[in-house]
């Protein structure tokens, strides 16, 4: 790290261009600086007003996530890659954990430690920190519900990823691949050789917000929250 740091500041570019490496840079250290000082992080939420959230128990949801068979075209194809290659870029790898979280809403515990066999850059003074703001339980970060069909057709607008980690959708119309159950085409293929979706993400969406919000306007957790740096 800091052999990159010093090589960063010898580059003659306009610095603007290097800016948000930099500030990664910093983060990283900051980071794993954190984990150092609070490692019970890897089995605790960061924020304690959390840790009575009603999270699901549905152990067929949780194997379904894990072996990249919820039914949800994106999410599966993202899990099936990270298990053949052992790596994601940034928004699929929260793609996955706010499926896990707020639309199968389960707790992120049991999805932490899968993807950390899988990622070939673990870090755990990366991984737990970041794990736990997609999921939305440090109280001091935004929360994202990551909409997977939306970032289907954003992400993935041609379908070769989808496609290639997903080949029971090889006959699905590209403007149905991110929704095949509107697709007509798929009729002989969902319940048999591809699951239907688990949950209606939409209407998961919808619930997981509304009980994320009633924990982070109570007046404890948002003292807890302001104690967290």
């Amino acid at each position: 790290m800091r052999q990159v740091w010093q090589a960063l500041q010898q580059v003659q570019h306009p610095r603007n261009s290097f800016r948000a490496f930099e500030s990664r840079l910093h983060w990283h250290c900051h980071f794993i600086q954190k984990f150092e000082t609070q490692p019970n992080i890897e089995f605790t939420d960061l924020n304690p007003g959390y840790r009575s959230f009603p999270w699901q128990n549905d152990e067929q949801h949780l194997q379904a996530w894990r072996n990249g068979q919820t039914g949800i075209p994106l999410v599966d194809a993202c899990m099936r890659c990270v298990a053949a290659t052992g790596f994601l870029n940034f928004r699929m790898r929260a793609l996955l954990v706010s499926c896990l979280t707020h639309l199968l809403g389960l707790n992120w515990k049991l999805g932490v430690e899968h993807l950390a066999r899988y990622f070939l850059d673990f870090e755990p003074g990366i991984h737990y920190p970041q794990f736990q703001m997609q999921a939305g339980v440090t109280g001091i970060n935004t929360i994202r519900i990551y909409n997977p069909v939306n970032q289907g057709y954003d992400q993935d607008p041609t379908g070769a990823f989808t496609r290639r980690w997903v080949p029971e959708l090889g006959e699905v119309e590209d403007k149905f691949l991110q929704e095949p159950w509107k697709s007509g085409r798929a009729v002989k293929i969902l319940g048999t050789h591809y699951p239907l979706p688990m949950v209606d993400h939409l209407g998961a969406a919808k619930e997981a917000r509304e009980k994320v919000w009633a924990v982070r306007k109570r007046a404890d957790f948002k003292s807890q929250a302001k104690a967290i740096s």
